[in-house]
């Protein structure tokens, strides 16, 4: 690049700009395999933790609802993005075996490489040239592959973090069982579930005074608590592996699409497709982050309006007050 840019000419700037991208692209995937490496522990406890969390048994049509959608769109996310991105790596590292082809079926072409490496003699002498498309695939295989498992990654595990923070949701919500009466009619969310509560636990309703109702609550909620104490954990330890990652990831993205926007208007003809599939890799791969992201933060504020949803104004004061603290926090 350094020699390129002692160049001055126009086209030699152009060569940068082409450069760029690929640069940026592969010093991000080193930034996320990194952390996976030299964290391995923390990624294997974020694994086993997640999975233990998992609902066994039998489950309500409420969670059974969240966890298939979760999976449904995790699914679409893991095809749709492991195809950009597989779709990417066929388009920029199959111009030189077209060429090859080209060659071997005798018409006139010369030769290229995917990547423009400076090296201190010909790479397209023959020997040379065989061996540097060779380690120049395998460099853009390992390095699409990286930068893949580390955004699957993190996309992974906060679906399942904010998938055990809609189903601690709809624990809360049903934490305190309310009689129907005009204030809770059956129509409402609540009210269906009390109702066949009610049918289900028709002793348990029946003999339980307000103290057996505090206990129960009271034992509710710690599990409750406790399950929320480890699910903002684990949230901080995906936070910690992956922030510097997704610094790198935001600085180098706006610009790999500024570079990758110049090439698709300046370098490449409209029916070329090298730069304008790295654009939208880098496009799909920013929303992406950002829209679990998002979604973290609004599984997480979904507790305060579960805990507000609940029936906590027939419980005793003892839980009332508990109620209150967990909603202020």
């Amino acid at each position: 690049m350094g020699k390129t840019a002692r160049g001055g000419s126009f086209q030699d700037a152009v060569e940068i700009f082409r450069m760029m991208p690929c640069v940026g692209y592969l010093l991000l995937a080193m930034a996320k395999s990194y952390k996976m490496v030299y964290h391995r522990p923390v990624y294997e406890n974020l694994v086993s933790e997640l999975r233990s969390m998992w609902p066994r048994g039998e489950v309500s049509d409420e969670e059974h609802q969240i966890i298939s959608t979760a999976l449904r769109q995790l699914n679409y996310v893991i095809q749709g993005y492991y195809w950009c991105n597989n779709a990417l790596l066929v388009i920029f590292l199959s111009p030189p075996f077209v060429e090859i082809l080209k060659i071997a079926i005798g018409q006139d072409t010369p030769l290229i490489l995917p990547f423009f490496y400076w090296f201190p003699f010909d790479p397209f002498k023959r020997g040379y040239y065989e061996v540097i498309l060779a380690a120049q695939t395998w460099h853009g295989l390992i390095t699409i592959w990286f930068m893949l498992c580390g955004d699957l990654l993190f996309c992974i595990f906060l679906s399942h973090i904010t998938t055990q923070f809609d189903l601690l949701a709809v624990r809360i919500r049903r934490l305190v069982y309310v009689p129907l009466d005009k204030q809770l009619v059956h129509s409402y969310p609540l009210g269906e579930y009390c109702q066949g509560y009610a049918q289900k636990h028709k002793d348990m309703v029946d003999t339980f005074n307000d103290k057996d109702w505090e206990v129960r609550h009271q034992r509710d909620l710690s599990a409750i608590v406790e399950r929320h104490r480890a699910l903002v954990r684990l949230s901080g330890d995906v936070e910690e592996m992956f922030s510097f990652a997704l610094l790198v990831n935001f600085f180098n993205s706006s610009i790999i699409i500024c570079f990758c926007g110049f090439c698709c208007v300046i370098v490449e003809k409209w029916n070329e497709m090298v730069y304008k599939s790295f654009m939208t890799t880098a496009l799909s791969q920013t929303w992406l982050l950002c829209w679990y992201g998002q979604r973290l933060l609004e599984s997480s504020q979904g507790l305060s309006d579960a805990l507000y949803e609940s029936g906590w104004y027939k419980a005793t004061r003892k839980i009332k007050s508990s109620v209150l603290i967990m909603l202020h926090r």
